[in-house]
This record gives structure tokens, sequence and C-alpha cells, in this order.
């Protein structure tokens, strides 16, 4: 498939998140510099650039073999895999709107289930990271990889380049604002349109 199009999305990101709060700008609490590391962090409060990409659920090898559902045509240039996970449609490229929108909701405690990963021990879910979408979040210091899956309401957040130690998260209270977020730019796109606002 060519690389995505999509109409009207200035105009949707500009309604949607062109009051997207600074705060993201401030200092994130101790237990996310523990949990992401100061780098990490520092990417997503200063990001100008986000790339976001449809990926398959399942990882595979890291030149994209053994994908059960082979044969997607990807611009020249497009990554063949995001954290092992096959890439199959991309890139729709995102700018600082996006961007802060994305780390306030990364960065907000809020987002997490209190009782679960990555600051709670009392849940424990028993399914695996299967993300349909990737962002490659991108600033002056680096990259970091976000990956979103919604079968379980969970997020990865890995280096884009280098060790790529995934660390994760479940974000069940902000399932709908993280969906909402996806389908202001991706919601023309039938594997994100068809997520249910609810699990």
């Amino acid at each position: 498939m060519g690389r995505l199009t999509f109409t009207g999305v200035a105009r949707v990101l500009f309604v949607l998140l062109g009051g997207a709060s600074t705060a993201s700008a401030a200092k994130a609490p101790a237990k996310f510099q523990g949990w992401l590391g100061r780098q990490r962090i520092e990417i997503l409060q200063t990001a100008t650039r986000v790339e976001a990409f449809v990926v398959g659920p399942m990882p595979v090898g890291a030149r994209g073999y053994l994908d059960d559902n082979a044969g997607f045509r990807l611009p020249p240039g497009t990554p063949p895999t995001i954290q092992h996970y096959p890439v199959r449609r991309g890139a729709v490229v995102l700018g600082r709107p996006f961007a802060q929108e994305l780390a306030r909701l990364i960065l907000d405690e809020r987002s997490y289930e209190p009782t679960g990963w990555p600051f709670g021990r009392k849940i424990m879910k028993g399914c695996v990271l299967s993300p349909v979408v990737a962002l490659r979040v991108s600033a002056k210091r680096g990259a970091v990889d976000v990956l979103l899956c919604f079968n379980c309401d969970q997020i990865g957040v890995a280096n884009a380049r280098g060790a790529p130690h995934l660390t994760s998260g479940d974000i069940d209270p902000a399932r709908p604002a993280f969906l909402r977020l996806l389908k202001s730019v991706l919601g023309d796109v039938p594997e994100v349109a068809k997520i249910p606002d609810t699990r």
C-alpha cells in the first residue's frame, strides 16, 4: 500500500490539538523518571515530529521476515519493522501539536491504572503487548518509539535506536483519550477505525 494520505489532517489537528496544553514542558514526576528515564522524557517533551505507522500485532525478525501477513507495499525508506513489529502502513508525519498532546497523555499519571504497571503491582495482566500503531517520536536529542495496544490497553515505550529496552504500562483510564488522538489523524485507516471506544 502506498503512503497514507489523509484529507483535512491539518484542519482536524488545529481544531483538536491547537489548544494542547504546554504543561508537558514541565518537569515530570519522579515516578516517570524511574520508569522511562530522563532522556526519553526529554525527547517526549521536546519532540517536533511524530511518524505514525500501522503495525502488525506480533513481533517478527529484525528485517521483517516471518510476518504472516506479508505483501504490504511500503513507500521507499519506510522501516520494515518498529521494535520488531512489522510495518503494514506508513507513515503519517505529524508535527509539534500532536507531539505535545501525546506527551501530555503519556506523562500524566492519571493515564495509568493505579494498581497495575508501571506504578502499581497488584494487577498483572495476562496478555501480551499487541500494538496496532507505532509512533516514532523525534526531537533534537534522539527518538523514542511508542507502541499502543488496545486489546489489553497497554503502552510500550522504547529507544528508537540502540538498545530497545521496551518498558510498558496499563493505560486503561486513558484508552478513550489515546484513541481519540489516534483517530483524529488515522480515522480513515481500517485497522484504527475498527477499534472500539471501550474494551
